[in-house]
């Protein structure tokens, strides 16, 4: 065990060293802790016992460990914090090696000093029904859980300065230092040792700024560090305490979707009434077939297609961990299916009801043939939607396949403006029922807001859950709901798989089932069979289950990719996970498992791009264009850049630029404006028309970024983890590459290998300002974007259209309307980076860049947009 400062990319996990070579141990930087002010860390390794602290003072108080173990080791912890008569209760964070995470609990005075959940009887430490009982939302009757087990006991945190009361011995380390004990478990004792004055030791560790308050009475708890790699494999657990009525014994409770019940009312197949049908999908509307190539075909139906979506504010509460700050679009998150038939016009009104935010909605995917203007991306193709202000979003559908949308602001989308869509055509295999969309995220400790201001100072950490369409049980079962879906017996199912995550590339898979996959993105590809499938940020794969195993429940699961390198509390490889149910199966949890742990997922790639072959043939050009044209976009360089404030940020440059764009001057009204460069963040003009244009996209970072392309489906000429070098062209396919609008950018091999490459081609055929970036949502809100100015002269004067310019008026004027609002800024990918105000009804201070150290996540009061409002700001 020793102390480590944080210095650099190094300390962070950002560089070389990040991960181990044969076994060689590094420092995992774990969290600071401050006792009543000031500050500490620890010496011993990390409990794996109950930790209780009484604090005598009513101060803020935080437990911090500082580790050093060998990479990829594992550990668990579940600490109970005691202050005086308030106990919190939280639940240990995965985190892939070197990267630390946070949790923050907030007290609840209501629980008459115990946590909540409350834990389980003091002889095991567990609840019956897992590691605590459900959330107020989902508690079973109060009867079948029995008495409350009585308060653990707790030693005294004590210091030797003034006002505080007298400690124990100074440690060994340094005379001036100060200690004090904590009580583990029952027996055991760890020193914390006070770093204000070690002897000789530069590299202590004081965030003393940083800590946080929240909460009702003002005070919070707060773990900050290195969580657990906690594998979940074996048997599912056995449930008691179940409601009279539900079968006993091991199962889900009774009436799918109620209060009462583990799993969510059952996902049912979506009705029929389309062009084509079982017996055939090969068919569609109007003459046109699976044959039919949308590229080409041009097809219209003739129909419009319309929604009406309004964004609020809300709280909502995923998982069972308790309710989190959200943005939901008509009150859910996801937000509605948007259904359509291929050749349809879409038309959808968004009504920005949320209060400090402007938003825009982007059609991932939608190539916007001639309708730039309504990609959705504010500071490239509009300005944005203002609070109280409405658009309507109008675009031919010239695909189809599985899709979604989202939030182009800040970290909207990972707050909950984010959706599925459905554009249903023919496919290339046949299927019994469309069982619908399958949205797979994220979740944190806090809101994704907030902690996209983590990241950006502290570097990346890990997640907490996965949500399979908003829903999850925690990983030890103790509260939350499963997803599930009811499955026909001996018939085929069409699921639409969407990675719409924050931060986590999935390995998917349904129990002992074999999954056939029909379509990439909103490309039909020919079918192949598979049992896992891996799926990177806003990636989709539409695939066939056929339900031909014993009738019972199965686990659908999505388990995170750690060589990305991410991590997650539920890695997926439990029983905190989807379910299908045949029907006529008991409602019993399943007992399916697999036979694998964390080490068979370190890695982060697509699919092979050998499977992933276009039904329709298209030539992507030619070697002898490739080796005449191509170039080479270096991407992923990272670097800590200060800011005006007081602190650090990371910045991630793609083609030695990190965008940064001004939502009151989009490119396309600098484009009607005469197209004055100089105000154009981060472009690449393409001139030609037609054209094939091809990238040799050379990662300059470990980790693998998956980079989306809007406006094109691009050709995926080739893919490798080593560094890129001509002698690869002849490996390249340019007969009929994979297309696809988000491919992976792949990152390292492995310790002292370089970092991959992933090379590109695509026709200049759409005129248009179009953004590509990285879609792990904090790398794009910290630059990893560039725009492609396409053929410029061709692009038509979109701004000068009047809905165009009323919405650019309508921002300015909020912007600028009344005390406490924040003027426009300039952007980082999806984020615009405008920053709150220093009181409520004070004067605005604006900052450039993201703010310092002592904006966390506490001092936010909800997240955030053009004009967020803390709850507090320290001086």
């Amino acid at each position: 065990m020793k102390f480590s400062k944080p210095s650099g990319l190094v300390a962070l996990g950002l560089a070389g060293g990040v991960l181990a070579d044969g076994g060689q141990a590094r420092t995992l930087t774990g969290a600071i802790t401050t006792l009543d002010g000031d500050a500490w860390a620890s010496a011993p390794a990390g409990p794996t016992a109950p930790i209780t602290v009484t604090n005598t003072v009513t101060n803020t108080a935080t437990v911090t460990i500082t580790d050093t173990s060998t990479v990829m080791s594992t550990t668990t912890t579940t600490e109970t914090l005691t202050k005086e008569a308030t106990t919190i209760y939280r639940s240990t964070v995965l985190v892939a090696p070197g990267f630390c995470t946070s949790t923050i609990v907030n007290v609840d005075p209501a629980t008459g000093g115990q946590p909540w959940p409350p834990p389980g009887p003091a002889s095991t430490g567990v609840h019956p029904a897992g590691n605590s009982a459900p959330p107020p939302a989902h508690a079973a009757p109060t009867a079948s859980w029995g008495p409350a087990p009585p308060a653990p006991a707790a030693s005294t945190a004590t210091d030797t300065r003034s006002g505080k009361p007298p400690g124990p011995a100074p440690s060994q380390g340094s005379p001036a230092d100060v200690t004090s004990t904590l009580t583990i478990g029952k027996a055991s004792t760890m020193t914390l040792v006070d770093p204000s004055a070690p002897t000789g030791d530069a590299n202590w560790i004081d965030w003393a700024n940083d800590v946080s308050t929240i909460g009702t009475d003002g005070d919070v708890w707060v773990w900050t560090g290195a969580g657990p790699v906690a594998t979940q494999s074996g048997p599912a657990p056995t449930y008691t305490g179940i409601p009279p009525g539900s079968g006993g014994g091991n199962g889900s409770l009774p009436t799918p979707g109620s209060s009462f019940s583990n799993v969510t009312a059952p996902y049912e197949a979506l009705p029929e009434g389309w062009c084509n049908t079982a017996g055939d999908r090969s068919k569609w509307c109007d003459g046109q077939t699976i044959n039919s190539d949308a590229y080409t075909a041009g097809y219209k139906s003739g129909k419009t297609c319309t929604y009406d979506f309004t964004i609020t504010n809300t709280t909502m509460d995923f998982d069972g961990s308790g309710p989190k700050l959200a943005l939901a679009i008509n009150g859910q998150v996801p937000g509605p299916t948007i259904e359509c038939n291929w050749g349809d016009i879409l038309q959808v009104t968004v009504h920005n009801e949320m209060q400090d935010n402007s938003t825009t909605i982007h059609w991932h995917g939608i190539t916007q043939k001639g309708t730039n203007d309504q990609d959705g991306v504010p500071g490239v193709t509009e300005c944005a939607i203002a609070p109280g202000s409405s658009r309507t979003y109008t675009m031919w559908l010239e695909q189809y396949g599985t899709g979604w949308y989202h939030s182009h602001a800040i970290a909207q989308y990972g707050e909950g403006i984010r959706g599925p869509m459905i554009i249903h055509g023919p496919a290339t295999a046949n299927y019994d029922f469309d069982m619908g969309t399958v949205m797979i995220d994220d979740t944190f400790p806090v809101n994704a807001q907030q902690q996209n201001e983590r990241i950006s100072h502290f570097g990346p950490s890990g997640t907490v859950n996965y949500l399979l369409n908003g829903h999850n049980t925690m990983a030890n079962l103790s509260s939350g709901q499963h997803t599930l879906w009811s499955v026909t017996p001996g018939k085929k199912h069409l699921f639409r798989l969407i990675n719409s995550a924050s931060q986590n590339m999935y390995s998917v898979h349904f129990d002992n089932h074999q999954i056939t996959v029909i379509s990439i993105d909103y490309v039909p590809i020919v079918p192949y069979t598979t049992e896992w499938l891996n799926i990177g940020i806003g990636q989709r794969y539409t695939v066939i289950v056929e339900m031909n195993q014993p009738v019972g429940g199965y686990f659908l699961r999505a388990v995170t990719q750690t060589g990305c390198p991410s991590g997650c509390q539920n890695t997926g490889l439990g029983t905190a996970n989807g379910i299908f149910l045949y029907k006529g199966a008991q409602p019993y949890l399943p007992t399916t498992t697999v036979n694998k742990t964390l080490a068979d997922f370190n890695f982060c790639l697509d699919e092979p791009l050998a499977s992933l072959v276009p039904f329709h043939q298209k030539a992507a050009g030619t070697k002898d264009q490739f080796s005449a044209t191509a170039s080479t976009l270096p991407a992923g360089n990272v670097a800590q850049v200060a800011t005006s404030d007081d602190g650090t940020v990371f910045r991630w440059f793609l083609n030695n630029g990190a965008i940064d764009v001004n939502y009151t001057q989009p490119t396309l009204q600098t484009i009607a404006q005469g197209g004055n460069s100089s105000l154009i963040s981060n472009p690449i003009t393409l001139s030609t028309a037609n054209q094939w244009v091809y990238f040799i996209i050379q990662n300059q970072f470990f980790a693998s970024h998956p980079m989306h392309l809007h406006g094109h489906d691009m050709s995926v000429l080739g893919q490798g983890t080593v560094a890129w070098d001509p002698s690869l062209i002849p490996t390249l396919n340019f007969d009929n590459p994979t297309r696809r609008d988000t491919v992976m950018l792949a990152g390292s091999a492995g310790p002292g290998s370089p970092p991959g490459y992933t090379v590109i081609g695509f026709q200049t055929d759409n005129p248009g300002a179009w953004l590509m970036h990285c879609h792990i949502l904090w790398h794009a809100d910290g630059g990893l974007a560039l725009q492609w100015v396409e053929r410029p002269t061709d692009i038509p004067a979109y701004a000068n259209n009047q809905p165009f310019k009323d919405e650019c008026s309508s921002l300015s004027a909020w912007q600028n309307a009344g005390p406490g609002r924040v003027h426009g800024s300039g952007s980082s990918g999806l984020k615009r980076r405008t920053y709150p105000d220093e009181g409520r009804f004070g004067d605005v201070v604006r900052r450039f860049e993201s703010s310092g150290k002592h904006f966390l996540d506490s001092n936010v009061r909800r997240g955030l947009g053009d004009g967020y409002k803390p709850r507090h700001m320290r001086k």
